[in-house]
């Protein structure tokens, strides 16, 4: 297992795409701290009123908005499209398969494009706390009240509430590249699921007034709604008002199981279709 995924990650660590949708990260956010830092040197400025400790730290751990975000989940499930669903255009399947058993090659892929997308995101964290510090002694001083133990605990737990949406788009795109063979429908599809979670309480209103108690059933069955009820629990989480007696809101733990349930059912699918697909 341990040479199948050394060998996935030896095949795409320089590949394009690659470089285009994970070390992206990193390399931009290093840019980006780089030209904020030189403006700061450079030019007079108004910093503005100053931060509370909260509020820095809060804005240090930012990065990790992003893979949370549709554009963010945008290059995520095509860096996974092209990670699963590459070896299809490449007609390169039957060139590894006899060398390892199937579910090997599907379960490197997933521990690989995962891998080297918290190594990004980890790199890119650490290269903007990095800048928000310099640029923070740049103005005059850190807000009192910044302390390692408090940043620390703040962006692993901002790292890890983005994990599970991280994984969800990966075991997804996974799942539509094994059925459609193909790195553009696997965009596709990958896309509509963002774009239904970010219309959902417009469509559920919607059908809700044709077939109320299957419409009630689907929101809660689908990974859609808790999808985006995870994303906006530090907002108080999605609400969808059906109606003036009736009203779905879900907790963080319910949506967090539900989505773990379609992650597990995602990967199993994944996997039996393509222990059974003809590669030849």
């Amino acid at each position: 297992m341990l040479d199948a995924v050394r060998a996935e990650a030896l095949k795409l660590r320089r590949h394009r795409a690659t470089w285009l949708m994970v070390w992206i990260y990193p390399i931009a956010i290093a840019l980006i701290m780089i030209g904020v830092l030189l403006y700061g040197a450079f030019s007079a400025h108004d910093s503005g009123p100053p931060q509370s400790a909260a509020e820095w730290i809060q804005d240090s751990a930012m990065l990790w908005k992003i893979p949370t975000s549709g554009p963010g989940r945008f290059l995520i499930a095509g860096f996974a499209a092209v990670v699963f669903a590459g070896e299809y255009g490449w007609n390169t399947w039957k060139l590894i398969i006899p060398a390892r058993t199937r579910w090997q090659l599907i379960a490197a892929k997933w521990a690989v494009a995962l891998g080297f997308l918290v190594i990004a995101l980890v790199a890119a964290d650490l290269i903007m706390l990095l800048g928000g510090w310099l640029g923070s002694l740049q103005d005059g001083q850190l807000p009192a009240g910044v302390t390692l133990a408090a940043v620390a605990e703040a962006h692993w737990k901002a790292g890890v509430h983005a994990l599970l949406p991280i994984i969800y788009t990966i075991a997804f795109a996974g799942l539509f590249a094994i059925l459609t063979q193909s790195i553009l429908a696997t965009m596709i599809l990958s896309i509509a699921i963002v774009v239904i979670e970010g219309m959902l309480p417009l469509i559920a209103i919607f059908f809700h007034g044709y077939a109320p108690a299957l419409t009630t059933w689907l929101v809660k069955v689908l990974p859609f709604y808790h999808m985006a009820n995870l994303g906006a629990w530090a907002k108080g989480g999605v609400v969808i008002p059906f109606g003036p007696n009736e009203i779905l809101s879900m907790s963080w733990t319910t949506s967090f199981w539900a989505l773990t349930a379609w992650i597990v059912a995602a990967g199993a699918a994944t996997q039996l279709r393509f222990l059974r697909q003809d590669l030849n």
